[in-house]
């Protein structure tokens, strides 16, 4: 029997168009929350940080982050954590790595380093680990659909799969 593919659920979504997340607080954010595999990064103390195929995204401010987001009303969303990750680890964590690389790095290795979650190889098992510490405390969700149920389950093959594409792009 074929396993069926669903969506990870997540529940109390705030609309970010009337309440926006702490910039100061640290956040996780998910772009793209509607494909396979969403994109993530991470951003503490108004700075943002995220690692990539063709390179990082190095302490943009959260507000030039939501105003791209909205500007190209991308699907995305916010996780608002309890506790304040360091800016100057997030700095020498990200200063260890260039890129994504297929079947080796990807964009959630720096922020489980960061989180201390080293066993989460996807997202949906970062956020498990997040809700199982309690650490998440809003989600905001921005330009999602009507439709929208959560994010869709992925294998680690489907991450590098797309890595590999921006690669040869």
């Amino acid at each position: 029997m074929e396993l069926l593919l669903s969506n990870y659920a997540i529940s109390d979504i705030l609309d970010a168009s009337f309440e926006t997340p702490d910039s100061l607080a640290t956040l996780i954010w998910v772009w793209h929350a509607d494909k396979i595999p969403p994109h993530i990064g991470i951003s503490s103390e108004d700075k943002y940080f995220s690692l990539k195929a063709n390179g990082k995204d190095d302490g943009m401010s959260v507000d030039t982050v939501i105003e791209l987001i909205n500007k190209k009303s991308i699907t995305s969303l916010c996780f608002q954590l309890k506790n304040k990750s360091n800016l100057k680890a997030i700095i020498d964590v990200y200063d260890s790595f260039s890129v994504t690389k297929p079947n080796e790095t990807t964009c959630l290795n720096p922020i489980k380093e960061i989180l201390n979650l080293n066993h989460a190889q996807k997202l949906t098992e970062l956020l498990d680990a997040l809700y199982a510490q309690e650490e998440i405390s809003k989600v905001f969700g921005y330009h999602l659909p009507e439709n929208f149920k959560g994010i869709q389950i992925y294998s680690t093959e489907d991450i590098h799969e797309r890595l590999r594409k921006l690669l040869n792009d």
